[in-house]
């Protein structure tokens, strides 16, 4: 059993480390996101609203932990650019569906391949069983982060990847 000294060492170490990495994958990202003609934040709510299918804005703004007039400007220049459409809620006529449409889906997808190719260079020198160990840890994490945010009252994203698949959803 590990010393209550070193537990918080290591766990301070892990939440080091995690802010390092979500920095600098950020900073990673930038170039070919920019290249894709998107933005990080637009990166983040088409992969959000491409794996809902379709969302209102209120719902963004609370899965996304944004103010509704942060998610209202984000979505009007997505809308002006054709990647999102917004319809009237035939339940709600004061809400608005969004979905993604067929030029976001494809923004998105060139998004990805490009920031994809930017990790793959780095993990390149990375033994396969390396690599596979390091993405079973960090589901293990997230699914251990979303079961704590489900508990505070905050629907957690539904951004999980399912296996096999790109966890482009969320991140570029």
């Amino acid at each position: 059993m590990r010393s209550k000294a070193m537990s918080d060492s290591v766990e301070r170490r892990v939440v080091r480390e995690v802010g390092a990495a979500t920095r600098l994958i950020r900073l990673l990202m930038a170039p070919p996101l920019q290249a894709a003609g998107i933005t990080q934040a637009e990166f983040h709510l088409l992969a959000l609203l491409e794996e809902r299918g379709t969302s209102t804005g209120k719902e963004l703004a609370c899965l996304l932990s944004l103010d509704k007039t942060t998610i209202s400007r984000q979505l009007t220049s997505l809308e002006e650019a054709l990647l999102i459409a917004r319809t009237t809620d035939p339940t709600n006529r004061r809400s608005h569906l969004i979905t993604v449409t067929e030029a976001g889906r494809l923004r998105l997808a060139d998004a990805r391949r490009r920031s994809l190719a930017v990790m793959a260079e780095r993990f390149a020198s990375w033994p396969k069983e390396e690599l596979g160990a390091l993405a079973d840890h960090l589901a293990r994490f997230n699914d251990v982060l979303r079961g704590d945010v489900a508990e505070v009252g905050v629907e957690p994203d539904r951004t999980r990847p399912s296996q096999g698949r790109s966890s482009g959803s969320d991140r570029p």
